[in-house]
């Protein structure tokens, strides 16, 4: 039995929409806004200034004690990483599966739409639901690490010993909210596979319906 325009087309626009989930987890990798926090020193609070900015793997800092700005680029991982050892790697290895489910879930569309029978759903249903589970499981754990601890300090041992503090002015930034987007994403390629199950009509029905509407319409001629 084969797939009818409409399922194919359904099936095929979520192969776009795992794309645009992978776009979005690699660039949420890729930046360096995950957080975004502003900073003073507690000893001269009217005249320093600090900007942070930093995601899973790299980040930029910028400080000014009152003599000028000093920028400073730096690299983080578990350890060395404002987040706890346990955020970042929940983080960090849920993207990486999410990444991975997204990836599935773009070849099996793309097999599923070409495909002349019809192909199961399962699989295709599978992999977005994965990838919609890793991102909400990413999404959780930063969340988790920012209320509990980020929110409240982002600097370094070095930093607080210089009466550097961050307390209550760290926000979530751009690339925690592209996960959100990717996960968004994932969700709306379930809603396009369940619309498209949701149709029962198939080529191989509804070419006799027609034909028979046909037929009638010559006899009554």
């Amino acid at each position: 039995m084969k797939l009818n325009l409409f399922k194919r087309s359904m099936i095929f626009a979520t192969f776009f929409g795992s794309c645009l989930c992978i776009a979005l987890i690699v660039a949420s990798l890729g930046t360096t806004q995950w957080i975004e926090a502003r900073a003073k020193r507690t000893s001269n609070p009217l005249e320093s200034e600090g900007r942070i900015s930093f995601g899973l793997f790299e980040g930029h800092k910028e400080l000014n004690v009152g003599y000028g700005w000093r920028n400073r680029n730096f690299s983080v991982k578990a350890g060395t990483h404002p987040a706890r050892r346990w955020a970042w790697c929940g983080c960090a290895g849920q993207l990486g599966a999410a990444l991975a489910a997204a990836g599935g879930a773009a070849i099996l569309a793309a097999l599923a739409s070409a495909a002349r029978a019809r192909a199961s759903p399962r699989p295709l249903l599978i992999s977005n639901s994965l990838a919609v589970l890793f991102t909400l499981g990413a999404i959780s754990v930063w969340l988790t690490e920012y209320f509990l601890r980020l929110q409240y300090n982002v600097m370094s041992d070095e930093d607080l010993a210089n009466t550097w503090t961050s307390d209550g002015m760290a926000d979530l930034g751009l690339s925690f909210w592209l996960v959100v987007a990717a996960s968004i994403s994932a969700l709306a390629n379930i809603i396009c596979v369940m619309v498209a199950m949701a149709d029962g009509r198939d080529e191989d029905t509804i070419a006799p319906a027609l034909e028979e509407k046909v037929n009638g319409a010559i006899m009554l001629y």
